[in-house]
């Protein structure tokens, strides 16, 4: 009876530490100076547009470039024309997320991107923010070019 409930402890903590292993992996897409390919879709999953995102300058956790749509997909889609092609942005590794302002040069009728830091790309949730509040959202996922 003790060897068992021994050998049960044993396999527990090897799966527990197994399994904390493969979190950590789960943050290795790293996020910084270079070319991304970002697809943004509407809240059911439907293409709504894709690009290229360039990072031109990271410093400590914060991020600026630029960026262009190769396709828009649904060309009325809400805040698509607040986006300036210009972005800024911060990394917070501990929380493994990144957020960007895709029109850092106005405070109302923005989009923004919250994403989680992935193995292999970023994802999350687009946000068109007005001063009344939020006015469209969607998913977005950036991978490396």
């Amino acid at each position: 009876m003790i060897k068992t409930l021994s050998v049960l402890f044993v396999t527990m903590f090897l799966a527990a530490v197994t399994g904390c292993g493969s979190s950590y992996e789960e943050s290795a897409f790293t996020f910084g100076k270079g070319e991304y390919k970002f697809t943004m879709y509407d809240s059911t999953g439907k293409k709504l547009a894709d690009g290229t995102l360039n990072v031109k300058s990271k410093t400590s956790n914060n991020v600026s470039g630029d960026y262009e749509f190769a396709n828009i997909y649904q060309k009325d889609f809400t805040g698509l024309s607040s986006m300036s092609g210009n972005f800024e942005g911060n990394i917070n590794p501990v929380e493994k997320k990144v957020f960007i302002n895709t029109n850092p040069r106005i405070a109302d009728s923005n989009v923004f991107w919250n994403m989680k830091i992935n193995k292999s790309s970023l994802s999350g949730e687009w946000t068109y923010s007005m001063f009344r509040g939020t006015g469209n959202k969607g998913k977005i996922k950036i991978t490396k070019q």
